[in-house]
């Protein structure tokens, strides 16, 4: 008799990390009971509108055969994972990770008006090597307290155009994707990232 697991079932808000450590390969990115990385020096992105979403692709191909009419066999060819979520926090000192072509920097300018003159900007535009980080979305289980899945790319770069909407009846939000890249140092099956559940 087939019986509906409803722990199975997951729905809870997804957080993005940032600049979250590598693990050795057969290891998972370390969490404590609040679902924060516990090594390295991650930056949680902020406030998000939606889904975070982990997308993953592999690149498939039939090979066929001309004495029969379907496929008889498919290969592996390529694949594609990535991160998509939509942030709502435009603090420069955040944002500044989703803009992969500036440079960001902080100070004071006199030429300002007095009481204003502290400013922080993102500078852009030049051709630059594109940054990499691990990133990972990490999401409570509603059915077991300090329980998460947590899903990490090892080594992304942030891959959307960064639009910034600014109007009056809504606040302003962009989409970010990173896309992950393969680790060929890393084990075959083990080389752009991972998914793991607490159970």
């Amino acid at each position: 008799m087939a019986n509906v697991d409803v722990t199975k079932i997951h729905q809870g808000p997804g957080k993005l990390w940032l600049s979250v450590s590598v693990p050795a390969s057969g290891s998972r990115l370390l969490i404590n009971t609040a679902g924060e990385p516990t090594a390295g020096t991650p930056v949680f992105a902020g406030a998000t509108e939606g889904a975070a979403t982990v997308v993953l692709t592999p690149k498939l191909e039939q090979i066929s055969a001309d004495q029969v009419a379907g496929a008889i066999d498919v290969v592996m060819t390529g694949e594609a994972e990535s991160i998509e979520v939509t942030l709502k926090e435009s603090d420069l000192a955040k944002l500044k990770y989703f803009i992969v072509h500036g440079s960001f920097s902080s100070g004071t300018d006199t030429g300002l008006p007095p009481g204003v003159q502290n400013y922080e900007e993102i500078s852009f535009g030049g051709v630059m090597a594109i940054p990499k980080t691990s990133v990972a979305v990490i999401s409570p289980r509603r059915d077991g307290a300090n329980k998460y899945v947590v899903s990490q790319l090892y080594q992304a770069y942030q891959a959307e155009a960064i639009q910034l909407p600014f109007q009056r009846g809504k606040e302003t939000t962009y989409k970010v994707k990173f896309e992950g890249l393969a680790d060929p140092s890393r084990a075959a099956g083990d080389q752009v990232g991972k998914i793991y559940r607490q159970t």
